[in-house]
Protein backbone atom coordinates (compact mmCIF):
# COMPACT_ATOMS: atom_id res chain seq x y z
CA UNK A 1 0.00 0.00 0.00
CA UNK A 2 1.76 3.24 -0.83
CA UNK A 3 1.13 6.07 1.54
CA UNK A 4 2.35 10.14 0.63
CA UNK A 5 3.00 11.05 4.35
CA UNK A 6 5.05 7.21 4.64
CA UNK A 7 7.28 8.17 1.76
CA UNK A 8 7.49 11.89 2.35
CA UNK A 9 9.06 10.39 5.98
CA UNK A 10 11.66 7.71 4.57
CA UNK A 11 12.80 10.72 2.00
CA UNK A 12 13.54 13.14 4.83
CA UNK A 13 10.77 15.30 3.73
CA UNK A 14 8.12 16.98 6.24
CA UNK A 15 5.92 14.87 6.85
CA UNK A 16 2.87 14.29 9.88
CA UNK A 17 4.05 11.77 12.72
CA UNK A 18 0.36 11.45 13.50
CA UNK A 19 -0.61 9.38 10.15
CA UNK A 20 -3.12 6.61 10.29
CA UNK A 21 -0.72 4.34 8.24
CA UNK A 22 2.12 5.13 10.85
CA UNK A 23 0.72 4.09 13.88
CA UNK A 24 -0.69 1.12 11.97
CA UNK A 25 2.62 0.39 11.43
CA UNK A 26 3.90 0.61 15.22
CA UNK A 27 0.97 -1.49 16.03
CA UNK A 28 2.48 -4.14 14.28
CA UNK A 29 5.86 -3.42 15.12
CA UNK A 30 4.32 -3.50 19.13
CA UNK A 31 3.01 -6.79 18.49
CA UNK A 32 6.57 -8.43 16.66
CA UNK A 33 8.33 -6.78 20.13
CA UNK A 34 6.26 -8.36 22.46
CA UNK A 35 6.79 -11.44 21.62
CA UNK A 36 10.44 -10.70 21.58
CA UNK A 37 10.23 -9.46 25.05
CA UNK A 38 8.47 -12.66 26.24
CA UNK A 39 11.59 -14.90 25.48
CA UNK A 40 14.34 -14.50 28.04
CA UNK A 41 17.59 -12.90 26.67
CA UNK A 42 19.45 -15.79 27.51
CA UNK A 43 17.79 -17.98 25.22
CA UNK A 44 19.48 -16.92 21.88
CA UNK A 45 18.71 -19.11 19.88
CA UNK A 46 15.02 -18.21 19.97
CA UNK A 47 15.64 -13.80 20.40
CA UNK A 48 17.64 -14.37 17.16
CA UNK A 49 14.51 -16.11 15.26
CA UNK A 50 12.12 -14.08 16.98
CA UNK A 51 14.23 -11.18 15.46
CA UNK A 52 13.28 -11.48 11.95
CA UNK A 53 9.16 -10.32 12.36
CA UNK A 54 10.79 -7.23 13.81
CA UNK A 55 13.85 -5.72 12.48
CA UNK A 56 15.27 -5.22 8.62
CA UNK A 57 15.06 -8.02 6.15
CA UNK A 58 18.36 -9.28 5.91
CA UNK A 59 19.42 -8.31 9.40
CA UNK A 60 21.85 -10.51 11.89
CA UNK A 61 21.74 -13.09 13.42
CA UNK A 62 22.29 -10.38 15.79
CA UNK A 63 21.25 -10.37 19.93
CA UNK A 64 18.81 -7.24 21.24
CA UNK A 65 18.45 -7.89 24.52
CA UNK A 66 15.09 -6.93 26.32
CA UNK A 67 13.76 -4.27 27.39
CA UNK A 68 14.20 -1.90 24.14
CA UNK A 69 12.02 0.82 23.04
CA UNK A 70 11.02 1.24 19.08
CA UNK A 71 8.71 2.89 16.99
CA UNK A 72 8.55 0.65 13.29
CA UNK A 73 11.31 -1.88 13.54
CA UNK A 74 11.20 -2.50 10.19
CA UNK A 75 13.78 0.53 9.72
CA UNK A 76 16.23 -1.01 11.90
CA UNK A 77 18.63 -3.31 9.91
CA UNK A 78 21.20 -5.12 12.04
CA UNK A 79 24.17 -6.96 11.11
CA UNK A 80 26.11 -9.98 11.74
CA UNK A 81 26.80 -10.48 15.34
CA UNK A 82 25.99 -7.36 16.55
CA UNK A 83 25.63 -6.75 19.99
CA UNK A 84 22.84 -4.11 21.83
CA UNK A 85 22.61 -4.26 25.32
CA UNK A 86 19.54 -3.52 27.34
CA UNK A 87 17.86 0.11 27.29
CA UNK A 88 18.63 0.39 23.75
CA UNK A 89 16.01 3.67 21.91
CA UNK A 90 15.28 3.21 18.19
CA UNK A 91 13.55 6.29 17.22
CA UNK A 92 13.56 5.15 13.53
CA UNK A 93 11.36 7.05 11.61
CA UNK A 94 14.18 6.36 8.72
CA UNK A 95 16.30 3.74 8.33
CA UNK A 96 18.47 3.18 11.79
CA UNK A 97 22.06 0.79 9.87
CA UNK A 98 24.21 -1.00 12.32
CA UNK A 99 26.93 -3.28 10.78
CA UNK A 100 28.50 -6.29 11.57
CA UNK A 101 29.59 -6.72 15.56
CA UNK A 102 29.07 -3.38 15.96
CA UNK A 103 28.84 -2.97 20.31
CA UNK A 104 26.10 -1.24 21.66
CA UNK A 105 25.88 -0.17 25.36
CA UNK A 106 23.09 0.27 27.50
CA UNK A 107 20.29 2.84 27.35
CA UNK A 108 22.16 3.75 23.92
CA UNK A 109 19.29 6.31 21.54
CA UNK A 110 19.38 6.13 18.21
CA UNK A 111 16.99 8.98 17.26
CA UNK A 112 16.39 9.92 13.96
CA UNK A 113 13.46 11.92 14.00
CA UNK A 114 13.60 15.96 14.21
CA UNK A 115 11.47 18.76 14.28
CA UNK A 116 11.92 22.38 12.67
CA UNK A 117 13.33 24.49 15.35
CA UNK A 118 10.92 27.62 14.75
CA UNK A 119 7.37 27.31 16.73
CA UNK A 120 5.32 28.43 13.34
CA UNK A 121 6.62 26.14 11.25
CA UNK A 122 6.65 23.40 13.52
CA UNK A 123 2.95 23.50 14.47
CA UNK A 124 0.19 23.45 11.84
CA UNK A 125 -3.23 22.74 11.34
CA UNK A 126 -5.33 19.71 12.53
CA UNK A 127 -5.14 17.25 9.49
CA UNK A 128 -9.14 15.82 8.56
CA UNK A 129 -10.21 13.34 10.97
CA UNK A 130 -7.66 13.84 13.38
CA UNK A 131 -8.50 13.99 17.16
CA UNK A 132 -6.02 16.63 17.86
CA UNK A 133 -6.36 20.53 17.24
CA UNK A 134 -2.74 20.90 15.74
CA UNK A 135 -0.35 18.74 13.60
CA UNK A 136 2.99 18.82 13.91
CA UNK A 137 5.61 18.77 11.60
CA UNK A 138 8.36 16.13 11.80
CA UNK A 139 11.69 14.88 9.70
CA UNK A 140 13.49 11.83 9.87
CA UNK A 141 17.23 11.17 8.78
CA UNK A 142 19.23 7.90 8.83
CA UNK A 143 21.73 6.76 11.26
CA UNK A 144 24.81 4.59 9.87
CA UNK A 145 26.62 2.66 12.20
CA UNK A 146 29.82 0.52 10.66
CA UNK A 147 31.30 -2.29 11.56
CA UNK A 148 33.25 -2.95 14.80
CA UNK A 149 31.96 0.61 15.93
CA UNK A 150 31.43 0.74 19.86
CA UNK A 151 28.91 2.59 21.11
CA UNK A 152 29.40 3.25 25.04
CA UNK A 153 26.50 3.34 27.74
CA UNK A 154 23.92 5.72 27.33
CA UNK A 155 25.20 7.61 24.25
CA UNK A 156 22.94 9.55 22.33
CA UNK A 157 23.34 9.15 17.91
CA UNK A 158 21.16 12.38 16.16
CA UNK A 159 19.78 12.49 12.86
CA UNK A 160 21.41 11.93 9.87
CA UNK A 161 24.66 10.68 11.59
CA UNK A 162 27.08 8.46 10.27
CA UNK A 163 29.51 6.50 12.56
CA UNK A 164 32.99 5.23 10.75
CA UNK A 165 33.74 1.72 11.04
CA UNK A 166 36.02 1.11 14.31
CA UNK A 167 34.84 3.84 15.71
CA UNK A 168 34.45 4.50 19.69
CA UNK A 169 31.48 6.98 20.93
CA UNK A 170 32.40 7.05 24.70
CA UNK A 171 29.67 6.73 27.14
CA UNK A 172 26.89 9.48 27.91
CA UNK A 173 28.13 11.12 24.69
CA UNK A 174 25.37 12.83 22.49
CA UNK A 175 26.90 12.74 19.14
CA UNK A 176 25.23 15.63 16.61
CA UNK A 177 27.77 15.05 13.76
CA UNK A 178 29.82 11.96 11.63
CA UNK A 179 32.55 10.45 13.58
CA UNK A 180 35.29 9.16 10.84
CA UNK A 181 36.33 5.63 10.82
CA UNK A 182 38.71 4.24 14.37
CA UNK A 183 38.42 7.60 15.83
CA UNK A 184 37.28 7.88 19.46
CA UNK A 185 35.00 10.71 20.09
CA UNK A 186 33.50 12.23 23.82
CA UNK A 187 31.25 14.91 25.01
CA UNK A 188 28.32 16.95 24.81
CA UNK A 189 28.60 17.56 21.38
CA UNK A 190 31.09 14.82 21.19
CA UNK A 191 34.35 15.82 19.74
CA UNK A 192 37.29 13.67 18.59
CA UNK A 193 39.86 12.45 21.45
CA UNK A 194 42.31 10.26 19.36
CA UNK A 195 42.23 7.23 16.72
CA UNK A 196 42.24 3.47 18.49
CA UNK A 197 44.99 3.35 17.22
CA UNK A 198 47.29 6.00 19.54
CA UNK A 199 49.07 5.01 22.29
Amino acid sequence: MSNKNYEDMMAGRAHSGGDAYLFELKRKAAEAKAKLDAIPNDDFKARIEANADLFAEGSGPAIVLSPFNIQYGRHVKIGKWTFVNFGATFLDGNMITLGDHVAVGPNVQFITDTHPLRPEDRFGPPKEGSELPFSVVNYAHPITVDDYAWIGAGAIILPGVTIGRGAVVAAGSVVTKDVAPRMIVAGNPAREIRSVDDE
